[in-house]
């Protein structure tokens, strides 16, 4: 892939970003720009306003916000097995590991790895240009420019290598994180928005019990995998509040909560403001 891509004969799929706002629906979504990278297979994505097909030797640069689900698939009658590769680029951390289908139709997590390397803010800027690049044209609003899928085409290609450099230099300070432990960080990640993330479906997911998966990423991670839970879904609360003019109740949906009173009462105990004077305190998000 990353050969490919320095080459100019990695094709970069565009999606129309998501509005101001998250929409409801099927799937999950995250905060940062997320690269998929289909190495065998087939990825069909669904999205609030259609759907894309990602084919085996294609990208697509998924923008934040950009509520989706994903439904996978194998080709010449399930010969060549569905694989791809996924990297979530936050502006502090880079996430990224192989899908598999784990159940019929559906990707599971296979090696996580994890890295906050000094690429990994460079990595997160590159595909966050390319989601800017891309949108006039996903949106429908301008014809394809040479220029700018050429454009698009090479900072994927950097961001693949920065992907590659930043695991293949893992910094000396930090210590290594078991591979359970990354692998219920990313599981965590991609279910914020669901009610019914818990530390007992995490165990189900993992395969091993509630007290021992909670042990392990305790003993790891320095705090307990219920407290992760929450501390993520407020983190992405504040986020929402900040940077959208989404309402409480619409947040309090994206972050997992189960009702907006409980988003309100876990939101002023970690911040000691409630959403709403929070968000006037920050100021007025913009358009």
């Amino acid at each position: 892939m990353a050969q490919r891509a320095a080459a100019g004969l990695l094709p970069v799929r565009a999606v129309a970003a998501a509005a101001s706002g998250v929409a409801r629906g099927q799937g999950h979504f995250h905060l940062a720009p997320e690269l998929f990278m289909q190495v065998a297979g087939w990825t069909r994505f669904q999205f609030p306003q259609g759907e894309l097909h990602l084919a085996a030797g294609e990208a697509l640069v998924m923008p934040p916000r950009l509520l989706h689900d994903e439904r996978v698939g194998t080709d010449n009658g399930g010969a060549v097995g569905f694989c791809n590769l996924v990297v979530l680029a936050e502006p502090a951390g880079l996430t990224c590991h192989l899908a598999h289908e784990q159940a019929p139709g559906r990707p599971g997590i296979l090696h996580p790895e994890a890295s906050r390397h000094p690429q990994v803010a460079r990595i997160h800027g590159w595909l966050t240009d390319v989601v800017r690049l891309a949108q006039p044209v996903a949106d429908g609003a301008a014809a394809p420019s040479p220029w700018a899928a050429t454009q698009c085409a090479a900072l994927v290609a950097a961001a693949i290598v920065g992907v590659l450099r930043a695991l293949d230099e893992p910094d000396p300070a930090a210590a290594p994180e078991p591979a359970l432990v990354s692998r219920v960080r990313a599981l965590v990640q991609n279910q914020l928005g669901d009610q019914a993330l818990s530390v007992r479906r995490l165990a189900e997911q993992t395969g091993y019990t509630a007290d021992y998966l909670s042990h392990q990423f305790s003993r790891s991670a320095g705090e307990h995998l219920a407290a992760h839970i929450v501390r993520q879904r407020l983190a992405r609360a504040a986020h929402l509040l900040s940077e959208t003019t989404m309402a409480g109740k619409e947040v309090a949906w994206a972050c997992g909560f189960a009702t907006p009173g409980y988003f309100i009462r876990s939101f002023k105990a970690q911040f000691g403001l409630t959403p709403q004077a929070w968000r006037l305190r920050r100021g007025p998000a913009g358009p």
